[in-house]
């Protein structure tokens, strides 16, 4: 049977009662009228019979007499072990299923048996129902759970009755990702012992062990951000048992759209989205901060086009977010300016220096977490923010259609939030996962979240607007040039653009033809009465016409 890499082994390692390490996705349902008020133990009783369960589902730990871990195989595995029932009393509300999804979430997984559970939630209102799969960490990431789902449904309807169930999709890793995890774990014993011969010759390892993890990893001479400075806050707490969820969701077009004027990507809104509310917490908790978060980012270091160069190519880097008092579009612009710049610094280096820098820091971080010396080592990151691509097609499982689907991400050792966020048929779904007793009400933070994203929005409409009516300079009509400037905003339109230039002209023309018609009125006006300013124009029902107010209202509207 495989042996555990260094890597899976790791989240066994750290594992304790306080700090589960699985991950958890959770799906909500909506299946047919017809079938919905029984559609939960029909799906709970389905899933009973399809007893066929493949690697790694039907996989235990073995533990060697020398301590070393490895998989074994469960011959038979009682279904009724990782399948589970619960209905909530109907109509089930968002908020009553979120607590139940959080008590779940803080569960560890039982070791005796192959470490997988999912669970049918019935008795939501509209009679939806919820899934919850949970699979510890050292079978799969976030990234593989999310595709095992996508894989056992599908686009039509009827076809998602043939689909097979999760624990019949196989998960195990090809040669190359096992080629790949050797060479990380080389990577980081050579990293280790070069670190360690260094510092056995300096006497202060805190004040001097940033600089020595640089030049460990040949990066002393580069410009990245010196570890251990991130400022202490709540979120770096070692976090309870107890474990809260908090859901919501974005229009992917409307994020988008924010790109399209910005420059700015999709991650960097999200991030600038969660440091605003982030520090909304902290100050209506007068927890003012002096120096920006940091938070963890998972990044790809492959250069662009490069997709066969082996070995790991995957690291998380540490993002400096927005300073204390910025405003929603200048945050913005400091988070893209850091993401573009570390992956930039990365790749100039070398991507595999890289991965051993940030190996050695978030190991010391991981260690520091779990030995509970947050109180005497500076934080290294105040929380993981992470973005997992999912499918943009409509999916369907066994008859009912897919709504929603939200990541369920682990809280990392020392810290007590984390923010993931799953992109998923024209929503852009997130999770906050968070010990409710070191983040108590925490649960703001996606309100906040939210009103961050409405401010980031009219900053953009309003930088657009502005930006848009300087171009044009319509001296005589200013209300046009706004109003042209908001619908090229809306189409994501910039001057450049020779669709913009298209919108233009029909403005233009409109305008024109309003003027002829306003000339034509008044030139029909001077030949039936003397026009005076102080006197009421006379016969107008005579002519035909509505007054010039009138006319000149209607066509602005129509523009």
């Amino acid at each position: 049977m495989p042996s555990l890499s260094l890597l899976d082994f790791s989240f066994i390692a750290f594992e304790t009662a306080k700090t589960p390490m699985h991950v958890t996705g959770l799906v909500i349902l909506e299946p047919q009228e017809q079938h919905a008020s029984t559609y939960a133990q029909d799906l709970y009783a389905s899933f009973l019979q399809q007893t066929d369960i493949i690697p790694p589902f039907n996989w235990t730990l073995n533990w060697s007499l020398l301590g070393k871990p490895s998989w074994s195989t469960v011959r038979d595995v009682n279904l009724e072990d990782h399948l589970r029932i619960t209905m909530l009393p109907s109509p089930g509300s968002e908020q009553q299923l979120q607590q139940v999804v959080g008590r779940l979430h803080s569960q560890v997984l039982d070791r005796s048996r192959p470490m997988w559970e999912v669970w049918v939630i019935g008795g939501l209102e509209n009679n939806r129902v919820a899934l919850v799969m949970k699979i510890h960490h050292s079978l799969a990431d976030g990234v593989k759970v999310s595709q095992l789902f996508t894989r056992a449904c599908s686009n039509s309807f009827d076809e998602s009755f043939t689909m097979r169930p999760i624990w019949q999709t196989d998960l195990r890793k090809s040669s190359r990702q096992r080629q790949e995890e050797t060479q990380l774990t080389d990577m980081v014993l050579k990293t280790v012992m070069a670190t360690t011969k260094q510092l056995s010759l300096i006497p202060s390892m805190f004040r001097l062990g940033s600089k020595l993890a640089l030049k460990a990893v040949n990066l002393a001479d580069c410009d990245l951000k010196v570890p251990f400075t991130a400022p202490k806050t709540p979120f770096n707490l070692s976090p309870k048992r107890s474990r809260a969820v908090s859901l919501g969701h974005f229009s992917i077009a409307q994020l988008k759209h924010v790109s399209r004027i910005t420059g700015a990507s999709m991650n960097d809104i999200l991030f600038t989205i969660s440091d605003i509310a982030l520090n909304r917490y902290l100050n209506d908790r007068a927890i003012p901060l002096r120096k920006p978060l940091v938070a963890m980012m998972p990044m790809n270091l492959r250069a662009k086009g490069d997709v066969e160069t082996k070995g790991n190519k995957m690291s998380i880097g540490h993002v400096e977010l927005g300073r204390p008092n910025l405003s929603a579009l200048d945050r913005l612009e400091s988070i893209q300016h850091a993401t573009v710049d570390l992956k930039k610094e990365a790749l100039n280096i070398s991507p595999d220096a890289y991965v051993n820098y940030s190996l050695l820091i978030n190991g010391v971080s991981l260690i520091s977490g779990k030995l509970g010396l947050n109180n005497y080592i500076p934080p290294v990151s105040n929380l993981l923010i992470s973005n997992v691509p999912g499918t943009q097609e409509e999916l369907f499982f066994m008859g009912a259609r897919v709504l929603e689907q939200y990541p369920v991400s682990l809280l990392m050792p020392g810290q007590t939030l984390n923010i993931t966020f799953f992109s998923n048929a024209g929503s852009m779904y997130f999770s906050l996962v968070a010990c409710n007793q070191s983040l108590p009400g925490f649960e703001v933070i996606t309100e906040y979240m939210c009103d961050a994203f409405a401010e980031i929005e009219q900053e953009v409409m309003d930088m657009a607007a502005s930006a848009v009516a300087e171009r044009l300079e319509f001296q005589h009509d200013g209300s046009l040039a706004v109003e042209l400037a908001v619908e090229a905003a809306q189409d994501s339109l910039t001057p450049d653009d020779d669709a913009f230039e298209v919108l233009y002209q029909k403005k233009q023309r409109k305008v024109e033809e309003l003027e002829k018609q306003l000339a034509r009125l008044t030139k029909m006006l001077s030949a039936t009465v003397e026009l005076d300013p102080e006197v009421p124009a006379k016969n107008q029902d005579d002519l035909g016409f509505e007054d010039n107010s009138a006319i000149q209202k209607n066509h602005i509207g129509s523009l």
